[in-house]
């Protein structure tokens, strides 16, 4: 479900190396180009944020600790 903000739209100029944008066009289908990009773009921010998320996961403490103490209830 998309929130009134997101259905509005903002043009934005990339620079992309050369023939990435032409084969991104050629699978994106006729005048599909900027749904692709958007999709892509929103797919990369989902892989940031899991990234961020197993980092942060990973420095908790408090994971040692139950793991330890679930070893001790063994």
């Amino acid at each position: 479900m998309t929130t009134p903000k997101e259905q509005a739209r903002g043009k934005y100029s990339v620079t992309l190396p050369p023939g990435l944008a032409e084969r991104a066009k050629a699978v994106s289908g006729p005048n599909q180009f900027s749904n692709f990009v958007e999709k892509a773009l929103r797919n990369e921010l989902v892989h940031v944020g899991m990234v961020e998320y197993l980092r942060l996961r990973g420095a908790d403490p408090i994971d040692d600790v139950l793991d330890a103490a679930e070893a001790d209830a063994a």
